[in-house]
């Protein structure tokens, strides 16, 4: 009478009697994330690239299943790192990088069994129209308030670094794409941070952090980087397949679902979202995570509990329930 059951359990992944199932890792599932999570719409007319507002981040995390946010961050003389998009667009459920952290990291506390939360930070400043010298002074300031803010907002013991993920590896890139990811069940209730950023600002870390060595934030790289793990492409239809074939090879890859300028929720067209989940991106980013009056158009996770299992990479027995079921 126990024989069925006991089979069942050895099968839960796809392996048989004799064969130990393959562990759930952080690459093997899918999530929804928000572009400018904190964004609230300006009052008055507006142009229609700012003409959304996402509820605060806790609720979005509880009600929408979100589980990547997207948090700007401005230096500013008094002391803190100030969020909001731009000078003309300001408002924001959360102002400061400690208010937003502080209330994922409440509710993270409340649900301790949730996947990883993928926080992207994106430095903003307003120097690059200087000299070339004084934005760097001022970017290496603002670079390091980040990593300060997120040591002293975020536990160490509830975050994933690149060194988590290095291991005895000698790089990044040759952790992810050999050994794999930390294993889901021991990454649950904590949260990986990304540098939003490109070119210069990703320079300037990367030489604080040579190889990313004792820092709290991963970057997007170029694939012949030894940092390389995550990568952003918001062009699931264009780069569908350079992307499918990143995430085959272990690397994790935010997208696109929808752009509020581009029209996409405006006309209901849903072909570039589900793109996104089809070619297995690991995290897709909407101005819609939930249906707002008016619009059609908004994302879920296909078979998501609110996490589904990635289409592409996860193994075979691996169900929502299993991923996230808080």
């Amino acid at each position: 009478m126990l024989a069925a059951p006991l089979a069942g359990c050895m099968d839960i992944f796809g392996a048989g009697a004799d064969e130990e199932p393959e562990p759930l890792r952080i690459n093997h599932i899918q999530v929804k994330g928000t572009h400018n999570s904190y964004h609230i719409k300006p009052f008055g007319p507006t142009i229609r690239a700012y003409d959304y507002t996402h509820e605060p981040l806790d609720v979005q995390a509880e009600q929408q299943g979100v589980r990547q946010f997207e948090i700007d961050v401005w230096w500013d003389p008094r002391g803190q790192l100030f969020v909001y998009h731009n000078q003309y667009d300001i408002r924001s459920t959360c102002s400061t990088f400690e208010d937003c952290l502080g209330v994922l990291l409440t509710w993270s506390n409340a649900n301790e069994q949730h996947v990883p939360l993928f926080i992207w930070v994106e430095p903003k400043e307003w120097l690059r129209s200087s000299t070339d010298n004084d934005a760097m002074v001022e970017l290496q300031d603002l670079l390091g308030t980040i990593e300060e803010e997120i040591a002293a907002y975020w536990p160490r013991d509830k975050t994933i670094t690149p060194d988590d993920v290095r291991g005895d590896a000698t790089t990044l890139r040759e952790a992810v794409t050999t050994t794999g990811w930390p294993l889901l069940d021991d990454s649950r209730g904590k949260a990986m941070f990304v540098l939003l950023a490109e070119g210069d600002v990703r320079d300037a870390y990367l030489e604080a952090h040579p190889g990313l060595n004792g820092s709290l934030m991963f970057t997007m790289n170029e694939e012949a980087s030894d940092t390389a793990a995550i990568y952003s492409d918001t062009d699931p239809i264009g780069m569908g397949s350079e992307i499918t074939r990143l995430v085959q090879e272990g690397y994790i890859v935010r997208s696109r679902a929808d752009d509020a300028e581009d029209g996409e929720a405006d006309n209901n067209e849903t072909a570039r979202r589900d793109a996104a989940f089809a070619i297995g991106a690991h995290s897709i980013s909407t101005d819609y995570p939930a249906k707002v009056e008016g619009i059609d158009y908004w994302v879920e996770v296909p078979n998501g509990n609110p996490v589904a299992c990635n289409p592409i990479i996860a193994p075979s027995g691996c169900t929502a329930e299993i991923a996230e079921s808080l």
